[in-house]
């Protein structure tokens, strides 16, 4: 944890630009839209204010752009806020394939492609400060970036929805390392693709619950007793159990509900993580030709799930998240690849985490595929530790690895978000819980839990 914090500091910029830098995100954050403009309808020919009439050519969406503070950090500290999939795809191809961020232009995915290489840099920059924003805006509610994603007509989902394909589909094809797959990873997991909320969000409100109830009624009362029950569940040992405590703390308190309905939030977040099923991996497998994922998911439906299939499935996405990477898989199939990725994760590790106890290297070695999926590890080190998991004397010796993997892990996230980590330290250091939130969301939380109930 110390490398990554020490190294995410270790930034490019002067002191007087992380003055610099904090002054303009201060300025941004008194804003009422925060780093976004008024709502525009954007056409081919034209970007029109909604108020306005209609904008000229063939419409392409609507939403609102980086006002003048949003692209004053994006050009001057390459700190970008105000990610939307619609406004960042589109000035991209602005910049890369006609020569005008700004422009009003037509949609050429293909010559979009053909400008990649040219396009990675700033895009990835982008991608690192998109799941930064995320976190900060989640984990930061009152502060008036968030509030203006609350805003309507900052972007619509429907725009969003199409937009992100689009998105995933450019910026897959500019990996040239691994450590960048982790911010895309990441990215997608929060994305339309995915269609569903993450558990970083369930833990960020059921946090907020747990310390309004605190400061409300101090911690000697059973209402903050049980809901820190709840919410120690949540973030460090999460299990289906969870829903049927919080339906019990709302039959307990019944007054809350009627004054929040964020812990309906959190159990409707846990209930779906917990209904995605070996079909649903299947179904999404199928759309891209995966036969060999549709055939064991298939198999894992019909038969259900044991230490076995677990890791035959845990590597064959393994594989798919090498080849995604690659021009393997072509360049529109790579957002449908990643929602296979995403939802086989997802089933394999609520898979894992609902044993009561492992004897198994296999389970051992399908969560390190997990790790690798998630972009937590790099090719080499993925191939090392299972080589290691394979040599070890038993389940035990193989557990014992996730130290290791864990030190690893943390290094690969230091230098995936370096250096734009570091300058979101500079403006509110509180972004380091970024990295724990990520970690507790991930296969390393799997690990964690796990390493607990091997059998010695």
């Amino acid at each position: 944890m110390k490398s990554l914090i020490t190294l995410a500091l270790g930034l490019v910029l002067s002191v007087a630009a992380q003055a610099d830098l904090k002054a303009s995100f201060k300025k941004m954050d008194s804003n009422r839209k925060g780093p976004f403009t008024v709502n525009y309808l954007q056409g081919s020919r034209s970007r029109v204010i909604v108020t306005d009439g209609s904008a000229s050519g063939t419409f392409q969406f609507q939403a609102a752009f980086r006002n003048e503070i949003g692209q004053e950090l994006a050009t001057q500290y390459d700190f970008y806020v105000a990610n939307l999939f619609t406004t960042n795809y589109y000035e991209l191809m602005g910049e890369y394939v006609y020569g005008d961020a700004y422009s009003s232009h037509d949609i050429d995915h293909n010559a979009m492609l053909a400008a990649a290489p040219r396009a990675a840099k700033k895009a990835g920059s982008m991608v690192r400060h998109w799941v930064l924003e995320k976190h900060y805006v989640q984990n930061f509610p009152n502060t008036k970036i968030a509030q203006a994603f609350k805003l309507r007509g900052i972007g619509g989902s429907e725009f969003e929805q199409a937009y992100a394909p689009y998105f995933f589909n450019f910026y897959m094809t500019t990996l040239t390392e691994d450590f960048q797959f982790l911010p895309v990873y990441l990215l997608a997991k929060s994305s339309p693709i995915a269609a569903s909320n993450s558990l970083e969000r369930a833990r960020v409100v059921v946090n907020q619950i747990y310390e309004g109830l605190l400061a409300r009624f101090g911690q000697d009362q059973t209402v903050v007793r049980r809901m820190y029950q709840i919410r120690n569940v949540i973030h460090n040992q999460l299990s289906q159990e969870v829903v049927a405590q919080i339906d019990s703390f709302h039959r307990e308190f019944p007054w809350y509900r009627q004054e929040s309905s964020d812990l309906d939030e959190v159990r409707s977040i846990v209930v779906a993580y917990y209904s995605v099923s070996a079909k649903k991996v299947s179904e999404f497998a199928k759309k891209i030709g995966a036969n060999d994922i549709v055939a064991q998911a298939d198999a894992m439906a019909k038969n259900g799930s044991s230490p076995d299939s677990i890791l035959a499935l845990s590597s064959m996405i393994a594989n798919l998240r090498t080849a995604v990477a690659t021009s393997a898989v072509p360049a529109a199939q790579k957002s449908d690849a990643l929602l296979v990725i995403l939802t086989a994760n997802q089933y394999l590790n609520k898979e894992i985490l609902n044993m009561s106890s492992v004897s198994s290297k296999s389970v051992i070695k399908a969560i390190v595929n997990l790790i690798y999926v998630e972009g937590f590890l790099i090719k080499d080190n993925w191939q090392y530790f299972t080589g290691e998991v394979d040599s070890a004397a038993d389940v035990v010796a193989a557990g014992a690895l996730f130290a290791d993997i864990a030190d690893i892990a943390n290094d690969t996230l230091a230098q995936a978000f370096n250096p734009s980590l570091g300058q979101w330290l500079s403006v509110e250091p509180k972004m380091q819980y970024f990295v724990d939130n990520t970690i507790k969301s991930s296969a390393l939380n799997t690990a964690s839990v796990i390493g607990k109930k091997i059998k010695k």
